[in-house]
Order: structure tokens, then C-alpha cells, then sequence
């Protein structure tokens, strides 16, 4: 039996499935249907962990000051037109809510439906609160962030009894320069607003935002590239661009470098880095050049000393012309 197919029919008669399937498992008995294998490893890990199906445990919330700090440095923050957009024109009729939490499952954003709000705070499901899957079990911001694809759970297979008239679908939010987790934006809602395409849904709309952080980035590099242009003109020996992140904007004399890894606190001097070795580091507006220290001097002049951002170019006079790079995956 396909529960998610059932709850879009008869969401009460799904419910109550659901539950049986829980309470059976729980007990180590034998259950009507099988939950679905997501569900199930969920449960497994919080049975490992400990978590506590039949008592509701909150970590108190990040405070206002602290909500606002981590929203001003979370990228996610650049993308939430889209999410918008994408998941709230039908808030209010669909009687949902969109909340997006940060890589350490903390609700950043939560908007929509005001009674839904209402609702989400009787579960702690508020700003600042911990919805990481081994505090509060298995949830739609918690599950996705960890299995790292988008989970829908509807009703009992929440793991803790309390939230098992709620239902959610999520999808984790990645950065498409290097994959690594930013957050998860969640849609949720009461039993009856659960419907089997909301998952496909959730999931399109959080593609969508890291397309627009992938445009970001690559919009940043080009501006970066037209600061770089006429000062690694002028300069003789290996050269890189990069942003404050590392990653390259443009190269002269050396081969295409796709990231720099760069200290957490750089200033201007003479560093020691993986690419160059000893290297001078000198701001530029919006990011570093990175020079090579130990270079023979070369006669301004000569014909190798151009740029390029094409990496297969090794920064050669005379390369083939390419376009500059495309988002990183």
C-alpha cells in the first residue's frame, strides 16, 4: 500500500495506518504495511540515538539577536524571493507554511498561512528552534538535511508522537560550488493539506535557488575578472584572481587553479599557500591577487605575460580564446 497515494484520498484513514505501523514497530511486532524505507532507517537512527518517541524534547530557541546574526551571513538569504515565489502564493488557501532552516537545522524563515503559524508554535516549530532529526525526530527539515535528497512525512511516521498530526515535505539546499549543505526548505501543514506532488513541488523550488546561487556566483566572478583584467596586464610571472571564498577569477602564467583554499583570516603580506608557496597577497575589490614570490623577474614585455581565465589555457600568449568558466557543480 502506497500511504502517500491513500493520504491524498482519505488523509484520516491514512493517519491511522500510519499509526499502527509506528506503535507496531515500536513494540517489535509485526506491522500491517511496511513504512517506506526512508521512514524506516529514520526510525532506526533515532531508536540508536535514543530519542524518545512518546515525550516532546525542545532545545531552547536561538535568540532574536542570534537568529538575525545567522541570517545576515547564511547565503540562503539571497534566495529567498525565489522561495517565495515558488512555495507561498497559495499559502493561505493551501493552508500551509514555508520555513527554511540553516545547515545546523535551526528555523531561520518561517512564513505563510497565519493560523498554520499558530499551530507550528504549539509543536516548537518557531524561530531559532533545533529541528535537527536527532533532537526532535524524524521531521521534514531534519530527515532531508541528513539523507541529503528531499523526504516527505505525513502524520505517524514522525517519530515523536506530538507532531503526528502534522505533515511536511523538505528538500535540502546546497551550495552548487562545492555541495555542501546550506539548509532545508520545508513545507508543512496540517493532515488534510498533504497531497503525493508536494515533495516534486518542494523540491523544484529549492533547484530553483541553487540556480540563482549558481548565476550569483558566476555573475560575481565575472565582475571580479574585469577588476583583474588591466592589473595582471601589467604584471610579469604567476598570478591568480580569486574571491574571498578562493575561488579563481582569473589566472596569468600558471595553469587554470579552480579553488584557492585560503585561510580563514587573510590579510595582505607575504602567506604561504598551497598553489604558490610563498606568495604576496594584495586586496583587490572583491577579493585577492595572489602573486608568486618566488619568481624569477621577467622583462615586462615579454609575450607570456598575459592573462586568461580559460583553464585549459595554462595562461599561455597565443592559447585558444574560451569563455570564462561556468558555475561550478
Amino acid at each position: 500500500m502506497d500511504v502517500t497515494q491513500l493520504a491524498a484520498v482519505d488523509s484520516a484513514r491514512a493517519a491511522r495506518v500510519l499509526s499502527e505501523v509506528r506503535s507496531a514497530r515500536l513494540s517489535g511486532q509485526p506491522a500491517p504495511v511496511a513504512p517506506r524505507r526512508v521512514i524506516e532507517q529514520s526510525w532506526e537512527r533515532m531508536l540508536r540515538g535514543g530519542v524518545d518517541p512518546d515525550h516532546d524534547v525542545r532545545a531552547d530557541p536561538l535568540s532574536r539577536e542570534e537568529v538575525r546574526r545567522r541570517r545576515e551571513a547564511s547565503a540562503l538569504r539571497h534566495v529567498l524571493p525565489v522561495l517565495r515565489e515558488g512555495l507561498l502564493a497559495v499559502a493561505d488557501v493551501a493552508h500551509h507554511i514555508m520555513v527554511v532552516a540553516d545547515e545546523d537545522g535551526r528555523v531561520l524563515w518561517r512564513e505563510g498561512s497565519a493560523p498554520v503559524l499558530r499551530k507550528a508554535d504549539g509543536l516548537g516549530f518557531e524561530l531559532g528552534a533545533d529541528w535537527r532529526e536527532d533532537v526532535v525526530g524524524t521531521n521534514g527539515v531534519g530527515t532531508p538535511a541528513v539523507v541529503g535528497r528531499p523526504v516527505q512525512v505525513f502524520a505517524s511516521e514522525h517519530f515523536v508522537r506530538s507532531q503526528a498530526g502534522w505533515t511536511c515535505a523538505g528538500a535540502p539546499l546546497t551550495d552548487p560550488r562545492d555541495g555542501r549543505l546550506l539548509g532545508v526548505v520545508d513545507v508543512s501543514g496540517p493532515l488534510e493539506t498533504m497531497h503525493p506532488a508536494t515533495l516534486a513541488w518542494v523540491d523544484s523550488v529549492a533547484k530553483l535557488a541553487e540556480a540563482r546561487l549558481r548565476e550569483m556566483h558566476v555573475e560575481s566572478l565575472e565582475r571580479l575578472r574585469a577588476v583583474a583584467a588591466p592589473v595582471l596586464a601589467r604584471l610579469d610571472g604567476r598570478a591568480l584572481v580569486v574571491d574571498a571564498d578562493g575561488w579563481t577569477a582569473a589566472v596569468s602564467g600558471m595553469p587554470y587553479t579552480r579553488r584557492v583554499a585560503l585561510p580563514k583570516s587573510l590579510s595582505p603580506g607575504l602567506r604561504r599557500l598551497p598553489v604558490f608557496g610563498l606568495c604576496a597577497v594584495e586586496p583587490l575589490a572583491g577579493g585577492w591577487l595572489l602573486r608568486a614570490a618566488d619568481d624569477e623577474p621577467v622583462p615586462r614585455g615579454r609575450p607570456d605575460s598575459c592573462w586568461t581565465s580559460d583553464r585549459r589555457a595554462a595562461g599561455r600568449c597565443g592559447s585558444p580564446a574560451a569563455p570564462p568558466p561556468g558555475p561550478a557543480n
